[in-house]
């Protein structure tokens, strides 16, 4: 099937439109709880023993936590590219976070650290101890300390629970939670199947993200870390967030809302909370290592990964499966797991890429038979796109318009693309759609085997040496002396240092 709905719910996502909605512990409560079943509610709130808090966590116990992070972490691995392949990097990672596990209060928890093979900023973590950090994410802290911030920030949200009450204000907001209690009195938490992946990747609160940030520079104090590096550590990621939000042609200021590609909110708000929580937990002889730091993550990738496809610029290219396409100029490529996405600011339309399996051999039959089927299309024709055999046909659902592309591929392999346009914008997007179709195109194998990922290279800082000079090799093009910037904690005035070392970056040949 075409998958219209995810597809709608994006190009409604372009116009800023929100599709989450909350609903609050006061807004459950009137839900009908009164006499003996609020009574039996008070069993479902227990003491925190990281904050000292009363919290709602329902009937979730810790075997609970420990059983929901054995069941997700491999699902959470795969869903963001698997773990990165890099033993002395992950040895580093594993060592550092167990460092810091030492001074968590609940031990009952067996902590495990993985680097996600992602380069998007992102860390988070499942109940019972399991946490995360993105390939992106270190190649853009500084110093040791720094990554120490951001991991102690996620054993602090294991440990405040807040996985646990999420679920439990869900369950009662449905009436789950009450009808365990009345029913069975037993635990509510088999109900929740796959649904708390995505309550694990939403964004936390507040109050819950202040909460994580002060057990993480309690924790990375108490390991000789210097808490203000977790108070740098969220800035840089705020000024990351800006070059962002201005390469889609945003505000750069917008990121103070909410951080377009983060599972947290980065407000101006929280680095300022941050920095009075950090002057609490300061100390003397705290350390960063940066040095430390840069040796472990020398020679690591740098953006995307060529097993996953990569984005130059406008160019999508995938050397495995071996084919590489072209967007219109103004879109931004995402590469997902499982799709490519490309949108244009303050236009509602987008271009969806990812590849199927065909049952019945002939493209024309794939397009409307299997990948269409029930959907009642118009324009439907074979193509040929570059030697290949290709279908196309139009439709029109939830007042978007659709063009569906399949193009077969070796074997019983299809690719295929989805352009869908507000009705208005659909001529105007015409040729630019068209030129992306006629764009695609097989790679040789010589082709494939040149295509050349990017790395992290740490140099000295010799004499003559400019920001210019130094982030020539960055991928990001206008941009690049701002990305060389950022991985580097320099200000957009600030000086580059008359000694020392800088991250650099490396390779990406053969495109």
């Amino acid at each position: 099937m075409l998958d219209l709905c995810a597809d709608a719910k994006r190009t409604a996502h372009l116009c800023g439109v929100g599709c989450g909605h909350h609903t609050s512990r006061r807004t459950a409560l009137k839900l009908g709880l009164a006499g003996g079943a609020a009574a039996a509610l008070s069993g479902c709130v227990t003491t925190n023993r990281a904050t000292g808090q009363s919290q709602l966590t329902g009937f979730s116990t810790l075997e609970d936590d420990r059983k929901i992070g054995r069941e997700q972490h491999p699902k959470l691995v795969e869903a963001f590219g698997g773990e990165y392949e890099n033993p002395r990097l992950q040895s580093y990672v594993s060592r550092l976070g167990e460092e810091l596990a030492r001074y968590a209060e609940y031990q009952e928890f067996q902590y495990q650290f993985t680097i996600v093979n992602s380069p998007i900023i992102n860390a988070f973590a499942l109940p019972g101890g399991y946490c995360y950090v993105s390939r992106g994410l270190i190649t853009l802290a500084s110093n040791e300390a720094e990554l120490a911030g951001v991991i102690a920030h996620e054993i602090g949200h294991v440990n405040a629970r807040h996985t646990a009450q999420r679920i439990a204000q869900s369950q009662l907001a449905q009436g789950l939670l009450l009808g365990a209690v009345i029913l069975t009195g037993q635990q509510a938490i088999g109900q929740l199947g796959s649904g708390i992946a995505n309550s694990v990747l939403k964004s936390f609160s507040r109050e819950q993200e202040l909460e994580a940030d002060s057990l993480g520079m309690r924790y990375m104090s108490e390991a000789g870390y210097d808490p203000e590096a977790m108070v740098g550590f969220l800035d840089t990621m705020r000024d990351h967030s800006q070059i962002e939000a201005e390469k889609r042609g945003l505000p750069a200021d917008s990121v103070d809302e909410r951080n377009i590609n983060a599972t947290h909110p980065r407000t101006i708000e929280r680095v300022q909370q941050a920095r009075t929580i950090a002057a609490e937990y300061a100390a003397a002889g705290q350390v960063v290592n940066r040095d430390r730091y840069l040796q472990n993550i020398n020679g690591m990738l740098y953006g995307d990964d060529p097993k996953q496809g990569i984005v130059r610029d406008t160019v999508f290219i995938h050397p495995d499966m071996r084919f590489r396409f072209e967007v219109p100029e103004g879109f931004t490529i995402q590469n997902g797991a499982n799709e490519v996405v490309a949108q244009k600011s303050n236009v509602k339309a987008a271009i969806v890429f990812d590849a199927d399996r065909s049952k019945s051999g002939d493209i024309l039959t794939y397009l409307t038979q299997e990948w269409g089927k029930g959907v009642s299309m118009t324009d439907t024709g074979r193509i040929d796109i570059n030697g290949r055999p290709a279908a196309t046909g139009a439709t029109r659902i939830n007042g978007l318009d659709y063009r569906a592309v399949a193009i077969q591929g070796e074997g019983d392999r299809v690719f295929r693309f989805r352009f869908i346009s507000d009705p208005a914008q659909t001529s105007s997007l015409s040729v630019p759609f068209r030129e992306t179709t006629y764009s695609f195109r097989l790679l040789s194998a010589a082709e494939a085997s040149r295509i050349q990922p990017y790395q992290i290279v740490v140099v000295p800082i010799s004499p003559g040496d400019t920001v210019a000079s130094l982030s020539s090799g960055f991928p990001e093009g206008k941009f690049s002396q701002a990305a060389f910037r950022v991985i580097n904690d320099l200000k957009p005035q600030q000086a580059l240092p008359a000694g020392g070392r800088v991250k650099v970056v490396v390779g990406g040949g053969g495109v």
